[in-house]
């Protein structure tokens, strides 16, 4: 565990360092605009993690081990804000899982008293899906709730104490020709997660993710017929966004809100005040082009006779018919 430890403390120094050089040093605030697109917000964002590695899932079901121990684990994560509702998030973690079967009649199940399996990484890609977010009413997220799964490769090295107290170490031993220090195997994680917005560049981050494994040896024994093992990794961590300062996070982006405030613009306002007056005055000028005051069907700008009496023929200058009279024979 203190190897595990020592390693996450290098990795977060090392992230810490990277956070500091990757993000731009202005300070220059921008407004989004509701279709202004995503090249407006910091979408990439990197995490560290870490928490409690255990070889059992809530949803129920064991391993092949009557007791299971909580192990420190830690991780790293790289998240793409798609929308202000979904991501792409990549993932990596390590570890320990152990239990034992230290309650049975002995000590021991068959040739099995305990394991302890090596967690040499886990990588994996997920989908990640807010569900819920709070100070919604407020115009401003500030804890965002989620939903995850993808897919990932774990690679593990079980070891086991059998019946005679000895130590059965898969390491350097697995694979086809025997000659790999881990095994690889398929898993699919499922998680919920809380992110608690700390300001603009800092979300702290809760998480529980299960994961079940496409194999059943991940505790060094085929215990279970038909059955595949799983483990679970709860965690807090810390996640850095990436990118300009100007430029507002789409994980906190409010669409609503961005709307509102633009309808709510004293600029936008007075353009539209601007764009009425403008209505109004070329309604009036289309009035004033349309009125007859002698009512001759000539408009006054087009009529060259004002004033004829009403039911006067007219020609199309507005003046009054000169009809020729027939001559008397």
């Amino acid at each position: 565990m203190r190897k595990n430890i020592k390693n996450f403390l290098a990795l977060s120094t090392l992230l810490a360092s990277t956070i500091f050089m990757a993000v731009a040093q202005d300070t220059k605030t921008s407004t989004a605009k509701t279709f202004g697109g995503r090249d407006q917000y910091r979408t990439w964002s990197i995490g560290v993690n870490a928490g409690a590695l255990t070889p059992v899932v809530l949803t129920g079901g064991s391993n092949d081990f009557i007791n299971w121990d909580a192990n420190f684990g830690y991780g790293l994560s790289l998240n793409k804000q798609v929308a202000h509702s979904f991501s792409l998030q990549a993932n990596a973690f390590f570890g320990n899982l152990s239990g034992n079967n230290a309650d049975a009649p002995g000590g021991r199940v068959g040739n099995y008293r305990s394991f302890d399996t090596q967690i040499g990484f886990g990588l994996d890609l997920r989908g990640v899906v807010n569900v819920a977010t709070v100070d919604f009413l407020k115009r401003e997220n500030a804890l965002n709730f989620s939903v995850s799964t993808g897919l990932g490769l774990l690679g593990y090295a079980p070891s086991y104490v059998n019946q005679t107290n000895a130590i059965i170490d898969w390491k350097g031993i697995s694979g086809a020709s025997g000659d790999k220090d881990f095994i690889k195997s398929a898993y699919v994680p499922v998680g919920v997660g809380a992110k608690f917005k700390v300001s603009e560049l800092v979300s702290f981050n809760l998480g529980y993710t299960m994961s079940f494994l496409d194999a059943d040896n991940l505790d060094a024994n085929y215990g279970k017929e038909n059955s595949k093992d799983k483990f679970s990794y709860t965690y807090a961590g810390l996640e850095f966004s990436l990118g300009s300062k100007s430029k507002p996070n789409l994980t906190w982006a409010n669409p609503i809100a961005t709307m509102y405030d633009e309808l709510n613009d004293s600029k936008l306002r007075e353009d539209v005040n601007k764009l009425k007056t403008r209505t109004s005055t070329a309604e009036q000028d289309v009035q004033d082009l349309k009125k007859d005051t002698d009512g001759d069907g000539v408009a006054d700008h087009l009529d060259k006779c004002p004033g004829t009496p009403a039911g006067t023929k007219v020609d199309g200058a507005g003046c009054a018919l000169v009809i020729p009279q027939a001559k008397a024979k």
